[in-house]
């Protein structure tokens, strides 16, 4: 992939670009495994244009590498070994490997520890398996609480909007134009108000599909403690994220 590169300063900011054609609207920037910079852009974005913006915000990419660089050394590096530690509602439990014979293997949290039973203890299978459950626990915590939260908003008239789960890089939840809302697997890894935190405020996203003023009345009205479960996420979601 060619690298390219702009100034800040005296300071030189290489960086390589990716088309993505989820990418629509304008760039977003993200660092790689060995903490290079990588500009993803709408697919019809020329180089130059992205070089221009990228030029002009120069000493906001400069602050974004900092700050990306060093919540990259946060982020633990998993072996799946038993003794592990690993973040589900906010706790970090240890894992306890097991090895099962004649099943397929089993997730299940119990005596203080994430209790793992495959057939073959390796990395990648107590990684899918580990994955499958976090996925079926914020299935059932995240139906739960959407809820509790609908029946607390009087504009869905007490009806339960569908809700659906999709792995997203940056985003813990949306709702679409059709009150469809989708929520991130990962943050089922988060404190119970967070997790909290967003489903209310997809749920005000129902009546308010923007950030107005009137958005917030109501995401005051559902969560009054919104906003310390979004610095929660602000501070510490790319953990949750990491797996």
């Amino acid at each position: 992939m060619k690298r390219h590169s702009l100034s800040n300063n005296d300071q030189v900011i290489n960086y390589e670009i990716q088309h993505r054609p989820t990418v629509t609207r304008r760039i977003h920037l993200e660092i790689n495994k060995e903490g290079d910079l990588q500009v993803i852009a709408p697919k019809r974005m020329s180089r130059r244009a992205i070089h221009k913006t990228l030029q002009q915000r120069a000493h906001h990419v400069a602050r974004f590498l900092i700050k990306a660089r060093a919540r990259q050394r946060d982020l633990p590096e998993y072996l799946y070994n038993s003794g592990e530690k690993h973040l589900f509602m906010g706790r970090r439990y240890p894992l306890e490997i097991l090895e099962s014979r004649g099943t397929r293997g089993t997730v299940s949290l119990a005596d203080e520890c994430i209790e793992v039973m495959v057939p073959e203890p390796t990395y990648d299978k107590i990684r899918n398996k580990l994955e499958n459950w976090y996925r079926q626990q914020a299935q059932q915590h995240f139906a739960e609480r959407l809820a509790v939260y609908s029946q607390a908003a009087p504009w869905t008239e007490g009806e339960l909007p569908p809700m659906r789960l999709r792995r997203m890089k940056r985003t813990w939840g949306s709702c679409s134009s059709k009150g469809v809302i989708t929520l991130n697997p990962h943050l089922v890894k988060a404190p119970a108000e967070c997790i909290d935190y967003v489903i209310a405020h997809e749920v005000c996203h129902l009546r308010e599909h923007n950030h107005g003023k009137a958005f917030y009345a109501l995401q005051e009205q559902l969560y009054p403690g919104w906003r310390e479960a979004k610095t929660c996420l602000v501070d510490k979601g790319h953990i949750y994220l990491h797996m």
